[in-house]
């Protein structure tokens, strides 16, 4: 008759029964995104409640459940339903490079009309000969400083026309880009199912 005992119970003759190292090592992690996310850790928390609950499961589903163990189930239960508010949050540094290769116009840099002010001084210095009533020529020097002050109406159209001015810039942008989403939208029906089951071996409705 074939034994249902683990082959590591089988009769074995002339073989080496030293244990030897396990081979397996540590159970490889689950890759996970940079460190500003959160998600490693919820996907952590999630896999830590499906062992708990396989655990519950395949060792008492034949078997009562103590008021302690059901109210454990439970608080898990709950912490599930407060996870679903949460949101995960995943960030990532993107760099790249914008060009800008386009022609303005210069008219639609300035207003449509605009003033120039102009205010300065002229020196003069001068030698005036002049005629006087008698007929005479009279010489005489002038040395003084003349004040200016006027306003120059521009007409932006009329001044420059279809004058265009181009500009060619490459510039490097380095930014940060961030996305939240809900749990509950991400995982709803996954986490739903989940706190189904454990509600049922806790012996409670879900809410």
């Amino acid at each position: 008759m074939a034994s249902n005992l683990p082959s590591s119970f089988s009769r074995q003759s002339g073989e080496d029964t030293t244990p030897r190292p396990s081979q397996s090592g540590t159970a490889p992690k689950a890759p996970s995104l940079p460190s500003e996310s959160s998600l490693p850790l919820y996907l952590g928390i999630l896999a830590l409640v499906i062992a708990l609950a396989s655990f519950y499961g395949t060792f008492f589903v034949d078997k009562p459940l103590s008021f302690q163990q059901k109210a454990e189930i439970a608080g898990i239960a709950d912490s599930l339903r407060a996870l679903q508010a949460r949101d995960i949050t995943l960030s990532a540094p993107m760099q790249t490079t914008v060009e800008l290769n386009k022609s303005y116009p210069i008219k639609d840099l300035f207003p449509a009309t605009f003033e120039i002010p102009l205010n300065f001084v002229i020196p003069l210095d001068t030698q005036l000969i002049a005629v006087g009533a008698s007929g005479q020529p009279v010489s005489f020097r002038v040395q003084e400083e003349v004040p200016i002050s006027a306003v120059i109406p521009i007409n932006s159209a009329d001044a420059f026309g279809n004058e265009t001015i181009r500009i060619q810039k490459t510039m490097p942008v380095e930014a940060k880009f961030s996305s939240s989403v809900k749990i509950r939208a991400a995982y709803g029906d996954e986490f739903n199912s989940i706190i189904d089951r454990l509600d049922k071996l806790a012996g409670r409705s879900s809410g």
